[in-house]
């Protein structure tokens, strides 16, 4: 039971079940529940009469647990979100490890019926039961010792405080208090006689105790004394408890739909309206934990919760003690289910309601089949059969006259049926039943379970023992080859000339020649299939014992198992719509399924830029029962995992590519969560660098190879600067060293890396200022030469100040001849001029007189012998030491020899003078002489 040292635990639980259950409850089950108990504020349980349930979201919906018993549990407790403990009658103990995933059965100390069991710590159990049966465990149930508790009557509840001060409650009045642990008990003085059902406290002080005729007692000093409060009623109180928020706040439920409350710690009591009429017993309630929200539950899977601590109540789940065997759903919302005692319920909204449209009599119901929303029969025991017309408002007796029971119908019209039944019985009747024929000849004693028909003369029918027969007319019947020995359940037409039957130990037949021959469907189902309905020639749907149900969208060739939530019997199915069905059983289990597609998936993780080869991505979700996860690439192909959450991918194509995950179920495909993926490879290596090869210093230049995507750029430069662009493709250069030099680049990306790629670059430069213009700069009208020294490469372009002459040849080289045509102060300037733009202008003045034009006398004494010459030549004169200096130039100009000429000197001597003609110069500041030599 309940302990009020709560652990606080904060828990997230994640329920994959619920986005699994492609099928809904929509009553509630037709079983007892006995108890309830909170872990935290959304994960709960609730136990009963062979059931064991499960929310996860605070109360709003409910899952089955598979538990290994069909006997009735009183009593559950959790020591955290993991472990738990459920005990019920016949002894019977229960334990999960995996927060009820997985329920196993405890070896339990004795056969007695359990009513109550608490964890004293996390190995120790308390358990109580029929007799005075008190039992302890050390070690979490595997061994059991037995505690006297010195009474006979029967243990009912037990309440821990702490680990070690409990009380236990009984029959007649009985309370029994431990102070260490359970190891002990004494009686307490009650004063009352009557069974006490459940026990709480709010301290260690103050407690109540509730049960038969009304009673409620409470003690103030820790048990020693009880006083009985007045509650006002005379039913059964089941349980008590107290708010955890207030504990003056005492919420008290019991038989008959009873719920009383007092705000003032029991002085006095309010009773809440549950409805009109209701007389479903509540057998226990509890809070979720730190709040006024409270869950009771009781009878036929009563389930009612109050947000207010009790003050008001709406109920969540209400189910019908029955044990459904036939249902027929002519829309998605329009439907009957019928079951045991003559019960017929008609629904308008698919089942969120039912209305009871019962029969006359109380006989179990065997088939129901319905014309229209309102126009239907119903069938039972000894040729029993029932017809309405308003959606069973009144029922008219139809019977076969038969002692048959009457097990199956087809409508050829709303006046026109034919019915089986047990032993080969097979009517038919032409006006709604009003009379039966039936002198059919059916060649069969067994007993047959349906019949339908093709056409208006071929039909057939099946039975147990493997049982089909077939006929042509209606009026004697042909058994037709048997398959299988087993008892062939239901059938279904699927079109014109196609039908499928199934029955028990997982058969499917399929016939396609109108039900002439048949042929086995192959399926490794066990479980007895006992429903078949097909909505159209694909689609269709099979219901079967232990919650089974299969779909098919091919006709009936192959099936799928949709996971139903529950391990009840489902005893028939019936299609609504194409996406809707209805299914029915037993503990008045009633379900929907919607065909949809499954919910999304989440992002896809994983690398999104990666090499040519293989690559892991994953989901966080994980596969849900009904549906599967589907993978798909582009550029590509998945090499493991599809199917799961996990997938290795192996890219064999670069550039964008695309991975896409989807849950697929029998409906479809789910939300895509997909992933854009950039494939790469080592970047390509036969690449070129693009700009120019030959620049000049000081001069930027762009550089670059093509872009490609996840690539980084190394570029690497002799003879000059990188500007901007360093690791990218494109880089801008500027050029500083004259000569040869190289510019290189490696590629790289996370794949790998290049080899340099590179590239000569030649860098020149302007050309230097020329060397002094030698000439005449006082000069008459008329010819002159002037010359400078030749530079390798260079052009020179000459230019005369005021149009003073005309350059009549040599212009763009280091030699040109000028006709000097008017007098006055002229500039000749020669500027250098290569690739690499124009260099430094050298100037020289030059005056131009007409009287200068006058030939000096020339000098007697100047002589340069001999002439022509074999390599040497002498230069005399009395006067030479006029001159400055003394060149020997080459006919372009090119100074090739070059002395000085000192004070006094009059010899200048030459050797090995190159071949050819030489110009032999001698100057000085305003005279220059030029001799032709020959050269031999």
């Amino acid at each position: 039971m309940r302990k009020a040292f709560y652990l606080l635990i904060v828990c997230l639980f994640i329920g994959n079940s619920l986005f699994g259950q492609s099928w809904k409850r929509m009553q509630s089950w037709g079983l007892d529940l006995e108890d309830i108990t909170w872990i935290n504020n959304l994960v709960g349980y609730a136990g009963g009469e062979n059931l064991l349930i499960k929310t996860v979201d605070g109360g709003l919906t409910w899952e089955e647990q598979l538990i290994p018993t069909t006997t009735r549990i009183n009593d559950l407790e959790f020591w955290d979100e993991q472990i738990g403990i459920a005990v019920g009658d016949i002894g019977e103990l229960l334990i999960t490890r995996d927060g009820g995933l997985i329920w196993n059965s405890l070896a339990g100390p004795s056969p007695v019926d359990l009513n109550g069991v608490s964890f004293i710590n996390e190995n120790t159990l308390l358990i109580i039961g029929e007799s005075g049966t008190i039992y302890r465990s050390e070690d979490m149930g595997n061994s059991w010792q037995q505690i006297t508790s010195s009474v006979s009557a029967n243990l009912n509840d037990l309440y821990f405080i702490d680990e070690n001060l409990g009380f236990v409650t009984g029959d007649v009045g009985i309370i029994l208090k431990t102070i260490n642990g359970g190891t002990s008990f004494e009686k307490l003085t009650t004063s009352v006689n009557t069974q006490l059902n459940a026990i709480t406290f709010s301290n260690e002080t103050t407690g109540y105790a509730v049960g038969s005729e009304g009673t409620i007692i409470k003690t103030e000093d820790g048990g020693s004394s009880w006083n009985l409060l007045n509650s006002g009623l005379t039913n059964e109180l089941k349980d008590i408890g107290f708010s955890p928020l207030n504990p003056n706040i005492i919420v008290i439920i019991g038989s008959e739909a009873t719920a009383i409350k007092s705000i003032n710690a029991g002085a006095t009591f309010s009773k809440a309206n549950l409805g009109s009429g209701n007389l479903r017993n509540l057998n226990a309630l509890e809070f979720i934990p730190e709040s006024n929200v409270l869950l009771a539950v009781g009878e036929n899977g009563y389930v009612i919760s109050s947000g207010n601590a009790g003050s008001n109540y709406s109920t969540k789940l209400a189910g019908y003690r029955n044990d459904f065997s036939s249902i027929d759903f002519k829309s998605e919302r329009v439907g009957y289910i019928a079951g045991t005692q003559g019960t017929v319920y008609l629904t308008t909204n698919g089942a969120t309601s039912i209305i009871n449209r019962s029969l006359p009599e109380t006989t179990d119901i065997l088939s129901i089949s319905f014309w229209n929303n309102g126009f239907g029969y119903v069938s039972s025991n000894t040729g029993k059969i029932f017809r309405t017309s308003n959606s069973g408002s009144s029922w008219v007796p139809v019977p076969a006259n038969t002692p048959e029971d009457i097990t199956g119908f087809y409508l050829f019209a709303p006046s026109v049926l034919y019915v089986t039944g047990t032993n080969g019985y097979i009517a038919r009747s032409f006006n709604s039943g009003g009379t039966w024929d039936s002198e059919i000849v059916t060649n069969t004693n067994e007993n047959l379970k349906d019949v339908t028909y093709f056409d208006f003369q071929v039909g057939f029918a099946m039975g147990e023992n493997g049982q089909i027969s077939w006929t042509n007319g209606g009026n004697t019947w042909e058994n037709l080859p048997k398959l299988r020995e087993q008892h062939l359940n239901a059938l279904a037409k699927v079109d014109s000339s196609t039908a499928v039957i199934v029955g028990d130990g997982g058969i499917i037949l399929k016939s396609e020649d109108m039900a002439k021959t048949w042929r086995i469907i192959p399926s490794d189902i066990t479980e007895n299939l006992n429903s078949i309905d097909f909505w159209d020639e694909n689609i269709g749907i099979i219901a079967g014992d232990n919650g089974l149900t299969l779909q098919t969208k091919d006709g009936g060739e192959t099936w799928l198992q949709i996971e139903t939530g529950t391990s009840r019997n489902l005893n028939s199915v019936s299609m609504g719509t194409s996406l809707v069905a209805f299914a029915a059983g037993d503990d008045g289990t009633i379900l929907n399924y919607t065909c949809s597609t499954p919910p999304g998936i989440s992002e896809i993780k994983g690398a999104t830029s990666v090499c040519l080869g293989n690559s892991t991505y994953q989901v966080d979700d994980q596969a849900i029962s009904g549906s599967q996860i589907v993978w798909r690439v582009d550029g590509g192909e998945i090499i493991s995992g599809q199917g799961t959450s996990q997938v290795e991918v192996k890219w064999s194509k670069t550039g964008r590519q695309g991975l896409f995950v989807s849950r697929q179920n029998f409906c479809g495909n789910g939300e895509t969560s997909a992933l854009e993926v950039e494939v790469l490879t080592t970047p390509i290596i036969d690449l070129e660098i693009e700009g120019l090869g030959s620049v000049c210093t000081n001069q930027s230049e762009v550089y670059s190879v093509p872009l490609e995507q996840g690539v980084t750029y190394t570029w690497t430069i002799e003879g000059g600067e990188i500007l901007s662009g360093q690791n990218s493709s494109e880089i801008e250069v500027l050029w500083k060293n004259v000569g040869p030099n190289t510019l290189s680049v490696v590629l790289e990306n996370s794949c790998g890396g290049t080899a340099p790629i590179t590239k000569t670059i030649i860098i020149g430069a302007p050309p230097e200022q020329p060397s002094i213009i030698v000439g005449e700069q006082l000069v008459g009208l008329g010819e002159a030469s002037y010359t400078i020294e030749l530079q390798e490469g260079v052009d020179y372009r000459w230019e005369i100040s005021g149009n003073g002459g005309i350059i009549l040849s040599g212009q763009g080289s280091s030699s040109i001849i000028v006709d000097w045509q008017l007098e006055g102060d002229f500039m000749l300037t020669v500027t250098p001029q290569n690739n690499c733009n124009e260099g430094e202008a050298r100037d020289l003045e030059v005056t131009v007189n007409i009287i200068t034009g006058i030939e000096p006398k020339p000098d007697p004494s100047l002589s340069f012998y001999p002439n022509p010459s074999q390599g040497s030549l002498t230069i005399t004169s009395d006067n030479l030491s006029v001159y400055q200096e003394v060149s020997v130039l080459n006919t372009l100009g090119k100074e090739l020899i070059h002395s000085e000429i000192q004070e006094g000197q009059r010899e200048i001597y030459f050797t090995d003078l190159p071949r050819g003609l030489a110009l032999i110069r001698l100057r000085n500041h305003s005279k220059t002489v030029v001799k032709k030599i020959i050269v031999r």
